[in-house]
């Protein structure tokens, strides 16, 4: 079908749920990286802006676009959230537009589809720069999106010691009990425990201060972050061997590095002259994420509003496929 004669279509949540999985969404993002990392993917400039919606509501809205020349995708991905962190409501959209003709392709709705996107970019994250002699991976953070990681691990790390852990244990617990339930082998400890017996970590929290000790980068481990605030000491930047991101710019606007910049534990020059690589140049092989087997890599991976829209517009062909 020519992208000139396309519907325009609109897939709410259940339709999104019903045709993407965890899987189709690791290798979703790891090609969106691969395709960024060959210079044919593009963010917008600038990668988010943020508008208040009505203040005594505590609504915001959050707006990032971006452009996958090679995989005919182009759009705008629009967040509004009631409340800290969507606490009363999100609501999570992805405007595809024709890259040729600039008429609007449709309208996904991506809430669930967004949870999936950033645990799979954290798997991804994790397969290309865990270190080969990596059996035990902690996660820490077992809300909706740690659950989606969580889910997908096994699929990517057979043979490997999921940890999970959270600020509550009984949260991990739950979680690891899910897991065990699907037939895949999941431990629930102490965020301490945890980060004591891994090999790499993966937080995908919310917390405010961070969770973990920089004795917890030892020579060997990956530690990555994906909070929105400060779940990492910035001393883990400064003991690291490696540091990645998957893009800096909007790693500086929120999360770890964010906090650690405004803060004053780093300056936004000195973090910037840290970053070893990009994932997307690690993941096109441009740079090496790890050189040896020895080091302690950091990375912030915030996510990328190329990989939502990938994945709204993998729904919509699936969509259409399906009713022709």
């Amino acid at each position: 079908m020519s992208s000139h004669v396309q519907p325009f279509i609109f897939l709410d949540e259940a339709d999104t749920a019903s045709l993407i999985s965890i899987r189709d969404a690791v290798e979703t993002c790891e090609a969106v990286l691969r395709e960024q990392g060959a210079g044919q993917a593009f963010l917008s400039d600038p990668t988010a802006m943020f508008v208040e919606g009505d203040p005594a509501a505590s609504v915001k809205f959050k707006i990032k676009g971006g452009a996958l020349r090679g995989l005919d995708v182009c759009g705008l991905r629009i967040v509004g959230d009631i409340g800290k962190d969507g606490v009363n409501g999100e609501h999570h959209y992805c405007l595809l537009l024709d890259p040729v003709t600039a008429k609007p392709r449709g309208l996904i709705a991506q809430t669930e589809l967004h949870r999936i996107r950033t645990a799979a970019c954290g798997l991804v994250a994790l397969r290309h720069l865990a270190a080969s002699t990596t059996k035990n991976v902690a996660l820490i953070g077992a809300g909706k999106i740690g659950s989606w990681f969580a889910k997908g691990f096994h699929d990517l790390f057979p043979g490997s010691r999921l940890i999970i852990a959270s600020r509550t244990l009984e949260s991990a617990r739950t979680l690891a009990e899910e897991i065990s339930a699907r037939g895949h082998a999941a431990e629930a400890m102490s965020i301490h425990q945890a980060s004591r017996e891994a090999d790499a970590i993966v937080a995908i929290s919310t917390a405010a201060e961070p969770v973990i000790d920089i004795s917890a980068l030892r020579p060997g481990m990956t530690v990555i972050g994906m909070g929105e605030y400060h779940e990492l000491p910035v001393g883990l930047l400064h003991r690291a061997d490696r540091f990645i991101v998957d893009d800096f710019g909007f790693a500086s606007m929120l999360g770890s590095l964010s906090y650690w910049i405004s803060t004053g534990g780093i300056s936004r020059e000195a973090a910037q002259g840290r970053v070893a690589a990009t994932l997307s140049q690690v993941i096109a092989g441009n740079l090496p994420g790890r050189v040896s087997d020895s080091q302690a890599i950091v990375a912030i991976v915030q996510g990328l509003a190329i990989a939502d829209l990938a994945l709204a517009d993998l729904c919509r062909r699936r969509f259409l496929t399906a009713i022709t």
